[in-house]
């Protein structure tokens, strides 16, 4: 009897093993999620910080133009000045737009990929549970057939049926 209350003892403490591991495990994903996150937010910073510079680029090359206009002795906002600062503004928009949809496309990625961590974590935590249960299942399994009969041995199973095989078979209708 005491070594039936040790195993349960144990397979006790084995299913809370099982429990803290999941646990563990979820607070492990929940954090490498949260690191998912803060990396997508990095990177997408980044790349609002390179479209700004972008438009600074296409604003000082619109400026340029414009000096260069007035200097001539023409209008900086009329004619070829205007022409080339509207090609500056196309190529500087695509590029601006370009950068601006990189930093969305980031933060999108690293969202799912957080979400993906806090599911492995939720799946861990819950796998833990189940195999806690299952521990303690076999433990009280175990508990309950301490001391019973066999379940097989002699004497415990029925008689085979007998046949009598000295009659052909025939068919019923």
């Amino acid at each position: 009897m005491a070594m039936a209350v040790v195993g349960i003892g144990l397979a006790a403490l084995s299913a809370y093993g099982s429990i803290k591991e999941g646990q563990d495990k979820k607070k492990y994903y929940d954090q490498v999620a949260q690191q998912s996150r803060v990396e997508g937010e990095r990177k997408a910073i980044q790349y609002e910080f390179q479209a700004n510079q972008i438009l600074q680029r296409t604003n000082a090359a619109n400026a340029a133009v414009i000096a260069r206009g007035f200097a001539g002795g023409t209008q900086g906002f009329e004619g070829s000045a205007a022409l080339i600062q509207s090609i500056n503004n196309t190529r500087g928009g695509k590029e601006f737009t370009f950068a601006l949809g990189n930093a969305d496309g980031t933060r999108r990625a690293s969202l799912i990929q957080a979400s993906l961590y806090e599911q492995a974590g939720a799946t861990a935590e819950r796998t833990g549970y189940f195999n806690a249960a299952g521990k303690l299942g076999m433990a009280a399994l175990t508990y309950g057939t301490l001391g019973s009969a066999p379940s097989s041995g002699i004497g415990t199973q029925a008689a085979a049926p007998v046949s009598d095989f000295s009659t052909p078979w025939t068919p019923t209708s």
